[in-house]
């Protein structure tokens, strides 16, 4: 795989992105990531930026940044669930993975919540497989980047999607080595923009007061 994935994040992150790069192994260890433990990018730059200030608003609102990255990996090396050949592989292998624990474990099989199992079976599946990139795509009935909607509307449009089997696609990247990671860039910084937007009203007062003068 090529192609440029976009990481949303805060400023607080800023300086050590930019002094080791975008680095999976120092990530937050948590055990109810989406796809596995990782370095997370969007490929739609808008995501990223809903992100980045969603995670800036739980961390004193001190600025969304977003990094652009290419992400290079061989095709052996790259789960893609959107390929339905992929998924299908890797369903057949945790079905199996699941019958072993039963069958290894009698009187005290592990239990896992929902949320923090799919993070296991990912991890697990990636190493057993030698991956570094898990690409998955999840469907949203609301998203923080979707219209504003009343309770009754959220209400309305969740049974419209069931029933028509469409909800909204956000597509995401997961990469657990760092040498994919390429050409990693800073392209928006929240805190520049404010200032240039101050600059610019600055300038523009200025201009019309010399004009009036």
């Amino acid at each position: 795989m090529n192609e440029i994935g976009y990481h949303g994040t805060c400023s607080k992150y800023r300086y050590n992105i930019e002094e080791i790069g975008l680095d999976p192994d120092e990530c937050e260890y948590r055990t109810d990531h989406w796809l596995g433990q990782g370095v997370y990018f969007f490929d739609d730059y808008e995501k990223a930026m809903w992100w980045a200030k969603t995670t800036s608003c739980h961390n004193d609102n001190c600025g969304a940044i977003i990094f652009k990255s290419i992400i290079e990996a061989e095709s052996e090396e790259v789960l893609d669930l959107d390929d339905n050949k992929q998924l299908d592989k890797f369903m057949t292998e945790v079905l199996k993975i699941m019958e072993d624990v039963k069958t290894n474990c009698p009187g005290r099989m592990p239990i896992f919540e929902d949320y923090k199992l799919r993070a296991v079976l990912f991890d697990y599946y990636k190493q057993q497989n030698k991956l570094s990139v898990i690409i998955g795509t999840f469907q949203k009935e609301f998203a923080g980047y979707t219209t504003k909607r009343s309770e009754t509307d959220k209400m309305i449009q969740r049974k419209i999607m069931n029933n028509i089997g469409i909800k909204f696609k956000e597509r995401q990247i997961c990469v657990s080595k760092k040498e994919c990671i390429k050409s990693t860039k800073l392209v928006y910084n929240e805190e520049e923009e404010v200032i240039w937007c101050l600059i610019k009203i600055y300038f523009f007062h200025y201009a019309r007061n010399m004009m009036l003068n």
